[in-house]
């Protein structure tokens, strides 16, 4: 009977741990994959949407030192946009274009995964298609120090390996 009880338990344990490592693992997989259009850019443009320029001039270090990617000072000539953002940015609307809230004006709005929550002290990066505004990857890192910020493109690097190997 013993025994009986040692088996189910330790069946038990192996069934919860695998449920517990598989998502674990799709989610890194989905962050990881990169599409062929941004595996083969070369160049980028840097969106600053947070409110913090030291993150922007962090961005350009990073990706100076990665040497992967030359930073262009147009969207217009980057093959993919490297957006920065924390959930605080403003939209410019000029005077008299304010729409009502029932009938907001169609147009190139940001993308879906901006509006999700971005924990405090943290950023979004996210990979966007120039052409059409579409995000193509996106990642979320913490960048409440300048330690931590020097790290904002770790997600990215790793997502380029990953597809290279």
């Amino acid at each position: 009977m013993k025994s009986f009880v040692r088996v189910f338990a330790a069946v038990t344990l192996f069934v919860l741990l695998s449920t517990i490592t598989i998502p674990a693992n799709d989610k890194h997989d989905k962050r990881a994959s990169l599409s062929a259009s941004v595996v083969s850019a070369r160049t980028v443009y840097v969106d600053n949407q947070t409110t913090t320029a030291e993150l922007q001039n962090t961005a350009y270090t990073e990706l100076s030192k990665w040497g992967r990617l030359q930073i262009v000072d147009t969207p217009q000539k980057a093959d993919i946009v490297l957006r920065l953002s924390n959930g605080n940015y403003v939209k410019f609307v000029p005077g008299g274009e304010n729409p009502p809230a029932s009938k907001p004006k169609d147009g190139n709005q940001n993308v879906a995964s901006a509006d999700e929550a971005v924990p405090p002290g943290s950023t979004r990066i996210s990979v966007i298609d120039p052409k059409t505004g579409n995000s193509l990857w996106s990642d979320i890192r913490k960048t409440d120090n300048a330690k931590a910020a020097t790290h904002v493109l770790d997600g990215l690097r790793e997502a380029f390996d990953q597809k290279q190997k």
